[in-house]
């Protein structure tokens, strides 16, 4: 097969490595550096669209008069279409090109932020953020494809992790954008500021569009569509699961008939998938032993990644701790996660893939380790080293092992990149969304246990507890004069200081049990590598014969 583009030839060894995939021609340096330029781009604003997500969401509870439950089905509905939009976009590049792909992921980016900027209305954020998490998804995979242009040979893998990566850093650099975006109390700036992004992620794939490649009509089968939507469908239950019982707790009734059709959906999809000749999701290959590892360790690294979300960043907002206070925290965070990006491409070896795993493994209980006993006094700038290691881990842990799924499945074929993103999108999404489920549940438990221990202390029998109440009645007594109120009022700031030093040293025991995850898995991961490297075992020799043969190499 030929690929023409203008009076231009591709040659054998720039040619598509797969239908739907832009070609890879000799690029001069420059053009090299622009296409790095924009995936640069592309990346972060795929992070941003979560990133600022999470960081508004209060606000857009108070300026919509949202309840708890209304907000997070705004949060879900992020989630809910994010988690498979993937599979999805491969089966369009493959049946209708990858500039169609390109045109679909813009407009729905385009759509996302303007509907915010021109509707201020709570239907309106729920379609806009459905929106956003479908743009995510394609900005990823346009980012890498932008990636990959930059880079030749077998360094393109490289891009691949690179565009992950910075994706990731831009949650981070959103929270710390948002104080200052928000300085005048107005959304406006914050959509504002996405709708610009947004325009400039158009003007730069305009000005610079990725090369051709070409695509196989009828490759999205009417199959194909029954299987995505049992399989999209029944995630989104489970996403909104996820995300719901944290809101409601986990023991509301209606949350059962999600649960019930997630697992049923999903499972009814797979059922369908492992039954057809031409399977869009190859079940079996999903379920081999080193797929299953996979899975699990991303899976791990989203759990124990949660803990940024449900415990620094929680910590802070039970002492009261927000705005801008917390945007040195965040921009930390952001130079952190960067640091482990370009840590990754230094650590990559693809003969030693799981190396940089183990060395994350170990940062992750470190920084647990060193956030054990966190007080009432505790700051922001006092979780400013921990918090970076643990930023820095998780971008050193996500570029091997996303690097290892593509590989396996590529060495497979190239269809395979839709079960691989199945599994590698699955494991972050409901990983993430799992751990800070977990994490919240364990944080409710342990809160309750510390505010029965400091109870026990809580009687008038106890000369400190007495002159505490004195005191507070004291400095209350300019505004109140009954004798009952003032007392009421003095026992009611005593309990509520008692639950907020529970919930603080609930804090300290999920570091600590943190610290005890990320232990045993880095000393497992650690027996594991040694095993191998004395007995010589390559876990991805053949896959990488076959990727460097589509490489070029």
């Amino acid at each position: 097969m030929t690929l023409k583009h203008g009076n231009y030839t591709f040659k054998p060894h720039e040619m598509p490595m797969m239908a739907g995939a832009p070609a890879s021609p000799d690029h001069p340096k420059k053009r090299r550096l622009a296409y790095l330029a924009i995936g640069v781009l592309l990346s972060l604003a795929a992070g941003f669209q979560n990133g600022f997500l999470s960081a508004v969401l209060p606000q857009l509870r108070g300026d919509l008069a949202l309840d708890l439950q209304q907000g997070g089905w705004i949060q879900a509905a992020y989630f809910m279409s994010y988690a498979c939009m993937s599979i999805l976009f491969f089966k369009i590049r493959k049946a209708f090109g990858v500039q169609r792909f390109v045109r679909i992921t813009l407009f729905a980016l385009l759509t996302a932020n303007l509907s915010q900027q021109l509707w201020h209305h709570y239907e309106v954020e729920l379609f806009a953020r459905a929106s956003a998490g479908i743009a995510a998804s394609g900005l990823l995979v346009l980012s890498m494809y932008y990636f990959m242009q930059a880079f030749a040979g077998e360094k393109k893998l490289a891009g691949l992790v690179f565009g992950i990566g910075l994706m990731q850093v831009g949650t981070p650099l959103a929270q710390a954008f948002v104080p200052f975006l928000y300085a005048d109390g107005l959304l406006g700036s914050v959509f504002a500021f996405q709708t610009a992004l947004s325009l400039a992620c158009i003007a730069g794939v305009s000005a610079l569009p990725l090369p051709p490649g070409f695509h196989e009509r009828g490759s999205f089968t009417l199959m194909d569509a029954v299987s995505f939507t049992l399989f999209a469908v029944g995630i989104a239950l489970l996403c909104a699961f996820l995300v719901q019982g944290r809101t409601v707790w986990w023991t509301t009734h209606w949350l059962g008939w999600l649960l019930a059709g997630g697992v049923g959906l999903t499972g009814l999809a797979l059922f369908w998938e492992a039954r057809r000749r031409k399977p869009m999701l190859d079940w079996h290959w999903m379920t081999v032993p080193q797929i299953l590892i996979f899975a699990v360790m991303g899976a791990m690294a989203r759990l124990l990644t949660s803990e940024q979300t449900v415990g620094a960043a929680g910590l802070m907002a039970t002492l009261g701790i927000g705005g801008t206070q917390m945007g040195g925290f965040y921009l930390m965070m952001a130079i952190a996660s960067l640091a482990g990006v370009v840590a990754s491409l230094i650590l990559l070896d693809i003969n030693d893939i799981r190396k940089p795993v183990m060395i994350a493994l170990a940062c992750f209980a470190l920084g647990a380790w060193l956030e054990i006993g966190v007080g009432m006094q505790t700051r922001p700038a006092q979780l400013y080293l921990s918090q970076s290691i643990a930023a820095f881990a998780t971008l050193l842990f996500m570029g091997p092992m996303m690097l290892e799924g593509i590989v396996r499945a590529l060495a497979k074929s190239p269809d395979h990149i839709m079960s691989f993103s199945a599994v590698f999108g699955l494991s972050q999404t409901l990983g993430g969304l799992a751990g800070a489920g977990i994490f919240s549940a364990f944080l409710t438990y342990r809160t309750r246990d510390r505010l029965t221990d400091i109870a026990q202390n809580l009687t008038l029998d106890n000369p400190a507890l007495a002159a505490d109440i004195r005191r507070n009645a004291a400095a209350l007594s300019t505004a109140l004069t009954d004798p009952a109120q003032l007392q009421g009022r003095a026992v009611s700031q005593i309990t509520a200081q008692a639950a907020k030093e529970a919930a603080v040293a609930a804090y300290s025991d999920l570091f600590a049990l943190l610290a005890v995850m990320a232990a045993v898995s880095a000393l497992v991961s650690f027996a594991l590598w040694l095993y191998r490297r004395y007995y010589k075992i390559d876990i991805l020799a053949k896959e990488k014969k076959v990727v460097f043969a589509m490489l070029g190499r």
